[in-house]
């Protein structure tokens, strides 16, 4: 998701900035770009698609991904009842020590990370479910330090943090 639409006339420096494998639209309303990149990685493809974006003076957002979800989300994911699944996070049911909520003193709807929630099902109750990437979960929250770096006073120090 970027914070803009390229202008027409953007087009060629995005090419040239090695963004040839980017298509420019709109999702839902807002800008993206998507990418068929090759790379050795996924983050490998991420980082330098955002570099390139970064080059022509567009800001890369987020990489859009399916992992805020709700519990009636989940359970259309694995086929189950929300109920069943509402149980498996309230403990009533299965062996516990279900991923907190993203968003835990929120009143109504709250939001779980697949990233989190697949591994449990994985691991507590053996089903077979896809995980989440790893690299989408951190580029976000690196996209999402980035926007915020300019607020926080002594950022180094946070920035620590990811490398301790």
């Amino acid at each position: 998701m970027l914070d803009r639409e390229p202008a027409e006339e953007e087009f060629d420096s995005l090419f040239a900035a090695g963004l040839d494998d980017a298509a420019f639209g709109r999702e839902h309303g807002f800008p993206v770009a998507e990418f068929d990149r090759e790379a050795p990685t996924l983050a490998d493809a991420i980082a330098s698609a955002v570099r390139a974006i970064d080059s022509v003076g567009l800001v890369a957002l987020r990489v859009l991904d399916q992992d805020l979800l709700t519990l009636a989300d989940i359970a259309d994911r694995i086929g189950q009842s929300r109920e069943s699944v509402r149980r498996y996070a309230t403990g009533d049911r299965g062996p516990g020590n279900f991923p907190p909520p993203v968003d835990p003193v929120r009143e109504g709807t709250v939001f779980y990370r697949w990233s989190e929630v697949a591994p449990w099902l994985n691991r507590k109750l053996g089903l077979d479910v896809p995980e989440t990437d790893f690299a989408l979960v951190v580029a976000n929250l690196v996209l999402q330090a980035r926007q915020h770096r300019g607020r926080v006073a002594h950022m180094a120090a946070l920035s620590d943090l990811l490398a301790a």
